[in-house]
């Protein structure tokens, strides 16, 4: 179970309808986040149950199978990108994995996600604002019989929006996948998600993007327009949006990295 501070707790969301309508209205600033071009135009994907014999708990997304969900604290490696820079500030390391299968391409993803996170040097100013700045390291990686590995990569601190290099292993940095945990209004006024929110962008052609405000779009600016083609919800019910014309190698790897991305304990607010 994902572990945001901000989300409801309980149970299987699936058996309690009051619950499902609860997390809908308290989803719903994230979801107004998603590019609207996307959620009126790709194909939406929702959370149902699943049961299948001998694959144990699982759930569906769409047509995806998600199962083999797995996390733990464990002990920080110390050759990890965090914990061998500051011996002075407490380290945790968590680690997420799970299984998705893809019934149409018949491929099935298994996705890692190992998360270091780092005490904020201004751990006291930051808890009389309410916010966690703790600084945080994910490496995640995708991998299926008979494709090149995908990779995530990231590196921010959790009191301000960021983006990570997604892509496949050996290829030139990868789209952006960008993920907003909070939404800023009228450039000061912040106010973290109730759900994050991650998209993926990509290059579609020469334009000039706008600079929107963060919140609104993470990573723009001059050259070719980025338009997202993947978001998901990081968090339960899940639910994700993707364009009709994105191919179904980046689709799956990049719903599994998602997927797993949303089992990290963020804890986005103190």
């Amino acid at each position: 179970m994902v572990r945001f501070v901000t989300r409801l707790p309980g149970g299987p969301l699936w058996s309690i309808p009051l619950a499902l309508v609860a997390c809908g209205v308290t989803q719903r600033p994230s979801v107004k986040l998603v590019d609207p071009t996307l959620v009126a135009e790709g194909t939406v994907l929702e959370r149902t149950r699943h049961r299948e014999k001998g694959l144990g708990p699982a759930f569906g997304l769409g047509p995806y199978v998600v199962h083999g969900v797995g996390v733990r604290s464990e002990s920080p490696d110390p050759e990890g990108p965090l914990a061998r820079e500051d011996a002075r500030r407490p380290v945790t390391q968590h680690r997420a994995t799970l299984v998705l299968d893809a019934p149409d391409t018949q491929r099935s993803w298994t996705a890692l996600c190992i998360l270091q996170r780092r005490v904020s040097a201004q751990a006291d100013f930051r808890a009389v604002l309410d916010e966690n700045g703790d600084e945080v390291s994910v490496e995640c990686t995708a991998t299926a019989r008979g494709q090149v590995p995908w990779r995530l990569s990231v590196r921010t601190v959790l009191s301000r929006n960021f983006v990570g290099s997604l892509g496949r292993e050996g290829d030139a940095p990868g789209p952006d996948l960008e993920v907003l945990t909070r939404a800023i209004h009228f450039k000061r006024l912040e106010r973290v998600l109730p759900v994050p929110v991650a998209q993926l962008r990509q290059e579609v052609g020469q334009g000039e993007v706008g600079q929107g405000e963060v919140g609104q779009g993470v990573g723009q600016g001059g050259g070719k327009e980025r338009r997202a083609v993947l978001a998901m919800l990081l968090g339960r019910p899940e639910r994700a949006w993707v364009a009709k014309d994105l191919d179904p190698i980046t689709t799956e790897a990049t719903l599994a990295l998602m997927t797993t991305l949303s089992l990290l304990p963020w804890e986005l607010a103190e």
